[in-house]
């Protein structure tokens, strides 16, 4: 049986991802890119143990969830019913299958749902041994597809596969981000109102170069020697969804007492020189403690 999310749970990432229904894109937390080529999720989410995932670290052996949330786009058949299908492979970093299922719906492939009624679809997901094969990074590609058309949604979850000593990253506790640009994003462990995203292309380190710039204030439940400590990722795709490799480095400022309760954080994500004139980039920039029990994940495109 599936363990079902809280309603706060459910109403925060409906509030993110039912924004708009963009035709790909990566997600925080999870850092899920999906592409949506005629059939739409409002989000997609792991679950370990019925509890979110903060990060992409999974441990070997574990089952875990994916759910889909009000996937639409099917088509209805005579009896107005729908019939979804899901195709599941396991890749390893070379591309090369290591595992993968048809139709991990294979019991519905006849009867179906009635249209209309299909609120979420729960695939089961495992890194058993058999799979794995040793290897320590994985991509779960999950392809949502209708049997009675050529529509799909195509998702690759990369997974790093966590050490035995490593606790899983989870929380109950996740907070929307709410930002100037309308950008996803959550946070667990820290708390803040606001954060004010814009492009800054007036950095002297780097003059060719445009930076996305991410203004936090006033973030509560941490330290300033806390996020000092705490490391900070970035990532980079073009409107494609592929990964641009960037060699400046992201800038900081933290500001705030050593002991005291609210830290101001600002941080200037470098993503393409000031002569580009494309745009569709998509940023993701996360912070998070040593500890990895507090997170800010944000994602935006510019």
């Amino acid at each position: 049986m599936f363990v079902r999310l809280s309603l706060l749970v459910f109403v925060l990432m409906h509030t993110i991802f039912s924004q708009a229904q963009t035709s790909a894109g990566v997600l925080p937390f999870s850092g899920i890119k999906y592409f949506n080529e005629g059939i739409y999720c409002k989000y997609a989410e792991i679950s370990v143990d019925g509890i979110p995932i903060t990060h992409n670290r999974i441990a070997a052996g574990k089952e875990f969830i994916l759910k889909l949330q009000l996937p639409t786009g099917f088509t209805e058949d005579a009896a107005r019913k729908v019939y979804p299908a899901v195709e599941v492979t396991y890749l390893n970093a070379a591309n090369e299958v290591l595992a993968s299922i048809t139709n991990a719906f294979k019991d519905k492939e006849k009867t179906g749902y009635v249209g209309g009624t299909l609120k979420e679809l729960n695939v089961q997901l495992s890194l058993q041994p058999a799979i794995l094969k040793n290897e320590s990074n994985v991509i779960i590609q999950v392809r949502l597809y209708d049997l009675k058309s050529k529509k799909q949604h195509r998702l690759f979850f990369p997974v790093s596969v966590a050490k035995a000593n490593q606790s899983p990253a989870v929380s109950k506790t996740a907070e929307a981000v709410r930002s100037s640009d309308n950008s996803q994003g959550l946070s667990t462990g820290v708390s803040f109102q606001k954060a004010t995203i814009i492009v800054d292309t007036s950095i002297r380190v780097s003059p060719n170069t445009a930076y996305l710039s991410i203004d936090i204030p006033s973030i509560s439940g941490t330290s300033m020697t806390e996020v000092l400590g705490g490391k900070n990722t970035f990532w980079v795709y073009d409107k494609n969804m592929k990964e641009i490799k960037i060699t400046d480095k992201l800038l900081k400022k933290i500001g705030g007492s050593m002991e005291g309760s609210n830290v101001n954080m600002i941080v200037k994500v470098p993503f393409k020189t000031k002569k580009e004139l494309q745009t569709g980039y998509t940023i993701r920039f996360r912070w998070e403690s040593q500890d990895g029990k507090k997170v800010i994940d944000i994602v935006s495109t510019k």
